[in-house]
């Protein structure tokens, strides 16, 4: 079976696909795709990578805190 990827789309994010849903925009939903979701998954399949809010608490991780990537951050 193959993987599941599962990611997190900010505010803004939501709020820009919520927008190109009701406009039916099929060019800005190529280019959220591109920009935003693909740029996540990208990320995600580098060795070591690691997703989750930081602002929460983890419990039993292995490695500390501070060397995981925050959700969203691809400024």
């Amino acid at each position: 079976m193959g993987k599941t990827w599962g990611f997190s789309i900010n505010e803004k994010e939501r709020m820009e696909l919520e927008r190109i849903i009701t406009d039916e925009d099929l060019e800005s939903a190529f280019d959220f795709l591109k920009r935003v979701l693909y740029q996540k998954i990208k990320e995600m399949e580098k060795p070591g990578s690691c997703f989750h809010d930081i602002k929460k608490p983890v419990q039993e991780i292995a490695r500390p805190v501070r060397k995981h990537k925050e959700l969203g951050d691809f400024s």
